[in-house]
């Protein structure tokens, strides 16, 4: 496989989790209510998904224009989706490697899905247009700088929230 075939695999693993991920956060999958155990999973396996992308993220990168951001529609469909689940609002620091450590702030779980959302979005439509070294690139820089922030500080709220409010959460169906 040439180096180019084995980054669009990779692009097309990482998309198939951004399709079911995007999906699930707007409700065109299902109007079913959103949870915290499936907002865990779906969360962790865009965050697994997003360890895979081919590095470097900025080979081939074209100088076209962004394609625009995902309707505002969708995005306050995913915010009211959000407030569905029993957690919205937790405790966080910024950077875990500055010591002392900074003080704690607020983190809020909706606000973490739309930005992932956002992100994640973008680059699913510049890989649907065609263009996959930019969405290797959107996906790849958002996951360092923004979106897989978000996505880290989700995963350990909706894991600490699973074990004590529902522990049964964290277990599998099968």
């Amino acid at each position: 496989m040439t180096r180019n075939q084995s980054r669009q695999a990779s692009a097309a693993r990482f998309s198939e989790q951004v399709r079911l991920f995007v999906a699930w956060a707007d409700g065109s999958a299902s109007a079913e209510r959103l949870s915290a155990r499936v907002a865990l999973r779906r969360v962790l396996a865009l965050y697994a998904a997003a360890l895979e992308l081919p590095q470097p993220w900025s080979v081939g990168v074209s100088m076209q224009d962004a394609p625009p951001s995902p309707a505002a529609e969708r995005v306050q469909a995913v915010r009211q989706r959000a407030a569905a689940i029993p957690l919205q609002h937790y405790g966080e620091i910024f950077s875990p490697l500055l010591m002392p450590p900074e003080p704690p702030v607020v983190g809020d779980l909706a606000d973490d899905l739309v930005h992932i959302y956002r992100d994640v979005a973008l680059g699913q439509s510049l890989y649907e247009a065609g263009r996959c070294d930019d969405a290797i690139w959107q996906w790849g820089s958002g996951f360092q700088t923004h979106w897989g922030q978000h996505a880290a500080s989700a995963i350990r709220a909706l894991h600490c929230y699973l074990s004590q409010e529902d522990p049964s959460g964290l277990l599998s169906d099968t």
